[in-house]
């Protein structure tokens, strides 16, 4: 949720975080590329899993959304320089015992591997593509430029891929400086054992640097195709913004005199 303090106007508001504004284009906004890919059929099992938790499925998905932007402020702010606590002053959890695992997995990564950082957390949009989103990281590993996107879920589907796909072809087209040559998902609740004794692959225990098999030049005219779907269906899309006052106060009536009636 992204809120914005408009002093002016004593206003609150609330931006709807499905859509990105155009940096040229003021007024003009274009969907999320994960709002695109809700129209991609998410397989069989996905809604099985439906039928099987009923209504505790938004719940569900709530905490794992949860979950996800926990590590990823965790990240943010690590990357920032900021100290990142598991307990506060007062020795309680701030967070829960697997956000911090994903953590620690994270920081294995880092300090392993030692990317090179160009951006993290950076938004991206696009008026040639049509979409706008957040890429995680993009760094230099092993002298190639990786697009980074961390991933908390228990499994890892075909939107993860497309979604990086979106992402590097459009980071391609305002940064051709700086080409993205390999693309992954950094996801921190993987099953790996530990190093990869071959050294092929980059992962240590419970994490891995999962690559996709074909380029992501070639995921993307997948992504297209579930791009047109979503705008056929949602034609007149716009941005749902909310602003609210950012104070109420109740006038105090006269009250009346001492030993008055109302009659």
């Amino acid at each position: 949720m992204r809120i914005f303090f408009n002093n002016e106007a004593n206003q609150i508001n609330i931006a709807d975080e499905r859509f990105y504004e155009s940096k040229n284009k003021p007024g003009v906004y274009y969907p999320s590329v994960t709002s695109i890919l809700d129209a991609y059929f998410k397989g069989y099992g996905f809604y099985e899993w439906l039928k099987q938790v009923g209504f505790s499925a938004d719940e569900i998905l709530r905490k794992a959304g949860e979950q996800g932007t926990h590590v990823h402020n965790m990240i943010d702010n690590y990357q920032k320089g900021l100290s990142v606590r598991w307990l506060n002053d007062q020795d309680e959890m701030i967070y829960t015992l697997d956000e911090w695992q994903m953590f620690c997995r994270f920081i294995e990564f880092w300090t392993k591997y030692n990317p090179e950082k160009y951006v993290n957390e950076y938004s991206i949009v696009s008026d040639e593509l049509g979409y706008g989103g957040t890429i995680d990281l993009v760094s230099k590993i092993n002298n190639e430029i990786w697009l980074v996107d961390y991933k908390t879920s228990n499994a890892i589907h075909k939107t993860h891929e497309l979604q990086l796909a979106a992402y590097a072809v459009a980071w391609n087209k305002l940064n051709p400086q700086y080409t993205i040559q390999r693309t992954g998902i950094l996801w921190l609740k993987s099953q790996t054992r530990g190093e990869d004794k071959k050294g092929k692959t980059i992962q240590g225990e419970h994490w891995i640097l999962k690559e996709f098999e074909r380029h992501y030049e070639d995921a993307f005219e997948l992504f297209r195709h579930t791009q047109a779907i979503w705008l056929e269906e949602n034609l007149n899309y716009k941005p749902k913004n909310l602003i609210y006052p950012v104070e109420f106060k109740l006038e105090q009536k006269q009250s009346l005199p001492t030993g008055s009636t109302l009659f």
